[in-house]
């Protein structure tokens, strides 16, 4: 060939080099724009991702010092349940007692009763008995009359007697004389015989009628002295009988008035007792309107806290789906980040006409990115997993939230349950420790990504070094290229393919260097 054909053939290569370098470079500023585009977004995502993660730790924060609170309260409201509930026993152990002292109070009232008609059916008796004894004085009296009367009858009958004695006393001297007489006229006539005979019978029938009045007048007083001392003996009868029955009417009047007067004390204690029963009571219940003012304090700063701690959560769940949508835009930077360096590894391609060692070091970094995109897979899954612990945490937080909700309305009902309690107390406690078991791997899962992102890190320095040593080489290489222009038409062809090889593979592999930074920045 010709000298004119080899400049003009050569001519038409550099035209081609030049058309194909315009391409690339353009090629190269666009994706390099791109990248910066996806960098800077990158950027003001990972700041407003940082922004966001500040705020949500500062809201936790807040949430768990509301919660803090709120146990305190809770276990406040519990001592106050307790000391309500200490004061209501003591209030019904008051009221029993005060209605027992009430049931004595009216047994003892009732007995009082009982023993004030017993007093009085005994008054009446003791009253019948001074109405007997004093009829029974009225006849001893009448019966001592009766006596003074059939004595003064038994000295009439005496006197009498006395009388008729000394009648009959000389009717036997008379007879005496008559039979003196008789004697002296035993020579008397046949007259006289006959009146000495009527005489004698006159003085025989009245010696047999003095005799049978003297046997019917003893026998009357015989019979007078026998109902005397019947009588006699009847009437102190009656008066011991009635002596008696006074004495124990008087014991038992004083019985009653002992046992009035006692009951009349124990009245008067029983009394006094329910007085400060009363006292006792109205203090408890005092004390109980004042626990209740507290409990309703209480229950009102729950409420405040309670609603606090949902206006939190709220926030909270805001800024987790803001956090969402920054993560979603994140991933998707990412994955236009993967087609710009899919584009750009399409770009590199060009550069395999490399020295031996730029082709080493080439293979070096590839590997070293192959370490990267693991490490940014792993990264990744990483990311999934936090995410999936965030999920878990936002559902352990609604679980709690609803734990909570069961448990204000357990408390609004005055846990009416105290079993339920207890089991929803161990459910929350059982949630508390999945959040902070939640807590503990998403702390894990922050210290595996920041060691991964040291690595990162340290691939991005080992990086830095290896796009030095490239540099360093492409200046050498330079200094090659400016050698071989000495050289022929041989050395001119070379010249210009590594002048087209210089200004289109370093240049996009520095734009591939370049984008690696930016990559490693939106993978940490």
């Amino acid at each position: 060939m010709t000298t004119d054909a080899k400049l003009k053939k050569i001519e038409e290569n550099v035209m081609v080099l030049d058309d194909q370098n315009n391409k690339l470079i353009k090629e190269k500023k666009l994706l390099e724009e791109r990248v910066s585009e996806f960098t800077t977004n990158l950027t003001e995502e990972e700041e407003k991702s940082k922004s966001l993660q500040k705020l949500k730790n500062k809201h936790e924060a807040m949430i768990t010092d509301l919660e803090d609170r709120l146990r305190k309260e809770e276990k406040s409201r519990q001592e106050l349940e307790k000391n309500r509930r200490k004061l209501e026993g003591d209030s019904t152990e008051l009221n029993d007692q005060m209605a027992d002292l009430q049931a004595q109070i009216a047994e003892l009232r009732a007995q009082l009763a009982k023993k004030e008609e017993e007093l009085m059916a005994a008054l009446a008796r003791i009253e019948e008995e001074a109405a007997a004894k004093n009829t029974a004085q009225k006849k001893i009296r009448e019966l001592e009359a009766q006596l003074s009367e059939l004595q003064e009858d038994l000295e009439l009958e005496r006197a009498a007697r006395a009388k008729a004695e000394k009648h009959r006393r000389d009717l036997g001297e008379e007879l005496e004389a008559l039979k003196t007489e008789l004697e002296d006229t035993l020579d008397s006539t046949a007259t006289q015989q006959e009146l000495r005979t009527k005489r004698e019978t006159e003085v025989t029938q009245l010696k047999k009628a003095l005799e049978d009045e003297a046997k019917v007048h003893e026998q009357q007083v015989a019979d007078m002295r026998h109902k005397h001392n019947q009588a006699f003996d009847e009437l102190n009868e009656q008066l011991e009988q009635a002596k008696r029955n006074k004495a124990s009417v008087e014991k038992a009047k004083q019985a009653m008035e002992s046992e009035h007067s006692e009951l009349a004390i124990e009245l008067k204690t029983l009394a006094q007792g329910k007085s400060e029963s009363e006292q006792r009571r109205k203090k408890a219940e005092t004390q109980f309107q004042e626990l209740q003012i507290k409990h309703t304090e209480s229950e009102m700063q729950r409420k405040e806290l309670a609603d606090k701690v949902a206006k939190m959560q709220s926030e909270l769940d805001n800024v987790n789906s803001v956090l969402s949508v920054v993560e979603g835009k994140s991933v998707k930077a990412t994955k236009d980040r993967s087609t710009v360096e899919s584009q750009l590894q399409d770009v590199q391609a060009l550069l395999q006409e490399e020295t031996r060692q730029k082709l080493s070091f080439s293979t070096r970094l590839r590997q070293m990115e192959d370490e990267q995109n693991n490490l940014r897979e792993t990264l990744e899954e990483e990311e999934q997993g936090k995410k999936n612990t965030e999920k878990q945490l936002y559902t352990l937080q609604a679980q709690l939230t609803e734990m909570k909700k069961k448990m204000e309305l357990e408390t609004q009902s005055l846990e009416g349950a105290e079993e339920n309690k207890k089991r929803m107390q161990r459910e929350l406690e059982a949630v508390v420790q999945q959040l902070e078991e939640k807590a503990s791997t998403y702390d894990k899962l922050d210290k595996t990504k920041t060691r991964l992102q040291q690595e990162l890190d340290d691939m991005m320095v080992d990086q830095d070094n290896l796009r030095q040593t490239v540099s360093n080489l492409e200046k050498k290489q330079k200094k090659f290229d400016q050698v071989n222009e000495l050289m022929g038409d041989d050395g001119i062809e070379v010249l210009l393919q590594r002048w087209a090889v210089s200004t289109s593979g370093p240049g996009c592999h520095e734009g591939s260097v370049r984008q690696g930074p930016a990559g490693q920045r939106r993978a940490g």
